[in-house]
């Protein structure tokens, strides 16, 4: 069964989430990499029987899991991180995983997006770099060999993560598609056929949006691919100002930017999560979903 809920990267006190639940009583949620213990412990008693899914790592973590690096420090690292989220979402009933499956580095990478930027924009990732401007990727990055390398060496380490999240606390990675900046791993469709078969995914069609200018495919097109993909477990939802010349992963609300929120939305079926992943007007947002008819 599917579910529709809201991520709460855009919320920062309790005040603001029981606002949102006395507008909507029913809303369910996705726990936000950006939560720190404190707040997630504070916030605590709001969500119970709530949470559909968590978005690696909660509580937050000074760095992204790194499943593209080849030092076996970062690796053990991530996974521990992995696990540690995987406990959480053991605590609050939910069994998916969403992840950022890895970068073209050896290092870790900070979940503070300062200082990511430094790495983005320093010497290891130069020679990925299509468009200076948001250090966009090449739109041949995916055809590179080191990429293709990385890629090949994250898809068996998240694999072999998965057999273990799944005996010792029942849970599902579900491995996002990221926006297309250069060090990024898994950012266009043509990579589908290189994940394993026993993670699950997650389609952010925000990212997609952007995803589609850099490397020429058909938007649409590749929605359906990842919907017809029996792995597809849930979707994060939201927009961009994004044309082709503007490339800016902003987490717009999802019925904004002249976006094709209905024809994704005619594309779903019915055993795929929806998450809103708006970092704003989060009530109009879900009575735009929930309101939705086909």
């Amino acid at each position: 069964m599917a579910y529709k809920g809201i991520s709460l990267v855009g919320f920062a006190t309790v005040a603001e989430i029981e606002s949102y639940l006395e507008q909507c009583p029913d809303a369910c949620f996705e726990l936000s990499y950006n939560m720190s213990p404190e707040f997630l412990k504070e916030v605590s008693p709001l969500l119970q029987g709530r949470v559909l899914s968590l978005h690696a790592c909660v509580p937050e973590e000074s760095f992204f899991p790194n499943f593209g690096s080849y030092d076996p420090d970062v690796l053990a690292s991530s996974r521990a991180a992995v696990e540690r989220t995987a406990e959480t979402a053991v605590r609050y009933g939910a069994d998916i995983i969403v992840l950022h499956p890895g970068y073209l580095t050896d290092f870790m990478v900070s979940s503070r997006y300062e200082e990511r930027s430094k790495l983005m924009n320093g010497p290891e990732f130069e020679p990925f770099v299509g468009r200076e401007k948001g250090s966009i990727a090449r739109s041949d990055l995916i055809s590179m060999s080191e990429y293709q390398s990385r890629f090949t060496h994250m898809a068996d380490e998240i694999g072999e993560l998965q057999l273990v999240l799944q005996r010792r606390y029942g849970v599902r990675i579900a491995v996002e598609n990221l926006n297309p900046r250069a060090g990024y791993l898994n950012m266009s469709p043509d990579e589908l056929k290189m994940l394993p078969s026993n993670i699950s995914l997650c389609l952010d069609v925000g990212h997609l949006w952007i995803s589609h200018f850099v490397f020429g495919f058909d938007f649409l097109t590749a929605v359906s691919a990842y919907i017809a993909d029996a792995r597809l477990v849930t979707m994060h939802l939201h927009s961009n100002k994004s044309d082709g010349f503007v490339l800016e992963d902003t987490h717009d609300d999802f019925f904004a930017n002249c976006f094709p929120s209905a024809k994704i939305l005619d594309l779903v079926g019915d055993d795929v999560n929806l998450i809103l992943e708006t970092v704003k007007n989060p009530v109009e947002n879900t009575r735009f979903l929930f309101g939705f008819r086909r």
